[in-house]
């Protein structure tokens, strides 16, 4: 008996492990774009997790995946070059951007997310690390988050610019 009691636990706890969740962190850098962070959790018990981006501007949308995260995702930065571009940075995966008009991510301008030690310019913003770089916040893991939802956009003015891991 003890051992059907133990397999039907061991079929509980490995059906819960497949039933991914997903959850989804907004910001909207100016009106009517809204980029949206979203992360599904993997098969495991840690926060693992698929990740994709999706950017909407008017009646477009388009969507990206991003590099499966096994533990080194901290977080990703949200930025506005001076050209306009838009920059997702990841750390140590590096950064990529994405344009609203046309609406895309095939972007070909030269954009260094490379730190700079003269980063900070005399601009409202600026980043502190990436030079001709404007801060808006980041998506981060909340895992203790009060309400449960485990990833959260964190604007500019809410938390200032955490530097982020070099890009491998």
């Amino acid at each position: 008996m003890k051992k059907w009691i133990a397999l039907l636990g061991g079929t509980v706890i490995v059906a819960t492990g497949c039933n991914p969740r997903s959850y989804d962190a907004t910001a909207v850098p100016q009106e009517g774009l809204r980029v949206t962070y979203t992360v599904t959790s993997m098969f495991g018990f840690h926060s693992d997790w698929t990740r994709a981006i999706s950017v909407k501007y008017g009646a477009k949308e388009i969507q990206q995946d991003l590099f499966e995260d096994t533990g080194w995702w901290r977080g990703s930065h949200l930025y506005r070059h001076k050209s306009g571009i838009y920059v997702i940075h990841e750390g140590q995966n590096g950064c990529f951007g994405f344009t609203v008009e046309p609406l895309s991510f095939d972007v070909r301008a030269s954009i260094s997310c490379e730190k700079s030690m003269t980063a900070r310019q005399e601009i409202s913003g600026a980043s502190q690390y990436y030079t001709d770089l404007i801060y808006l916040g980041a998506f981060s893991e909340t895992p203790n988050a009060p309400d449960g939802v485990p990833i959260s956009f964190v604007s500019a003015d809410e938390r200032p610019e955490a530097e982020l891991p070099d890009i491998l």
